[in-house]
């Protein structure tokens, strides 16, 4: 979760938040190998672990420790790759004066970890792919800048300067750009990654995560300071301001359903002297408005869908707990102790033979 003052070991809005998270398409269930359905990977910052859940069960069937040299690391984002082959993790040391890295799982292998050296000081926020899961794309939320790194040979490629006050956070990748929430700033930052330019969109307040609806050809950004959400046309350039509720304490992670009809908006608080909230935001992308509310746990920080879209996924960043929704209903299913805030979430469907 973000907090108001800068700590050298964590970025938490953060704690910010996907996490983007890509949206993964899944196979027959006859050709799931076992017993396993889709899995949910979550980012557990402060125990330095990722607890792995069947989605059908709700059970949490393996915890992967991210201990590396010596040094604790703390889960910050999460996020599958587009191939369903790996699952990519931004690590942030617990101790000051120690690497930073991106850290890739094996997406059946869970224990099989590769570490990607990323500097110091960088504070590494979150993470996405591409859509030939060819490269990856981390934030530095104190450094300015978002790396490039190529995922088959596993190191940096390149960096995009975004400026050194911009504080890049979340981010998500759509035909060919990268587009990043600025939480220094406050602006939408696109990044044409084949020509390397950047414009900037301002949001008036703090930028936290970004969602795409290739669709509607629209970005939405949560903007925590306001209370709401802004959405940007790629078409026009116009933005659209839509209010969340009086109650609200602050938005973090925002993700869209499948048919990009609604997007999902969780509403932590807790920083920047705000109380906690526990609500998860429903907002109708075609009359941008908020529509329903559900109750979740404390902290309600990231969230993704299951490939089909009918269940949300929503950690509870205060409770160690993740929440499973039935996005038919919007009711809870089902509520699932993890590790230690609860921060980035994403999905990988069942093994495919």
């Amino acid at each position: 979760m973000i907090r108001p003052e800068k700590r050298k070991h964590s970025i938490k809005f953060i704690a910010a938040g996907f996490v983007l998270m890509v949206l993964v398409t899944g196979c027959k269930k006859d050709h799931c190998r076992g017993n396993v359905d889709e899995k949910i990977f979550v980012a557990n910052e402060e125990s330095g672990t990722i607890s792995v859940i069947d989605a059908a069960s709700g059970d949490v069937v393996k915890t992967v420790d991210l201990g590396y040299k010596g040094n604790m690391y703390m889960a910050h984002n999460v996020q599958s790759a587009p191939d369903h082959q790996t699952v990519w993790v931004t690590a942030v040391p617990m101790e000051e004066g120690a690497e930073e890295y991106a850290i890739v799982m094996n997406s059946r292998r869970e224990g099989s970890l590769d570490f990607i050296p990323l500097g110091e000081e960088q504070h590494v926020a979150h993470v996405v792919l591409d859509n030939e899961s060819a490269f990856a794309y981390v934030t530095g939320n104190e450094s300015g800048q978002v790396i490039k790194i190529d995922a088959k040979r596993k190191q940096e490629v390149d960096r995009f300067d975004l400026g050194a006050d911009a504080g890049p956070h979340g981010l998500r990748f759509m035909d060919g750009k990268l587009y990043v929430a600025c939480m220094n700033s406050h602006e939408l930052a696109i990044i044409d990654i084949s020509t390397s330019t950047v414009t900037k969109i301002p949001v008036g307040g703090i930028a936290v995560q970004t969602a795409v609806l290739p669709t509607l050809q629209a970005v939405y950004v949560s903007v925590y300071d306001l209370k709401q959400v802004v959405r940007y046309d790629l078409s026009t350039g116009d933005t659209t301001i839509v209010p969340l509720p009086a109650d609200s304490k602050g938005p973090i992670q925002l993700y869209p359903s499948p048919d990009n009809a609604r997007v999902y908006v969780c509403d932590q608080g807790m920083v920047y002297g705000n109380p906690v909230s526990n609500k998860l935001y429903v907002i109708d992308t075609y009359t941008n408005t908020v529509v329903s509310t559900v109750t979740v746990g404390n902290g309600a920080h990231g969230v993704v869908t299951t490939a089909d879209g009918s269940k949300i996924i929503v950690t509870n960043l205060a409770d160690n707990t993740v929440s499973i929704i039935d996005a038919a209903t919007l009711t809870v299913d089902k509520t699932i102790k993890v590790g230690t805030s609860p921060n980035g979430v994403t999905t990988v469907p069942c093994e495919c033979d």
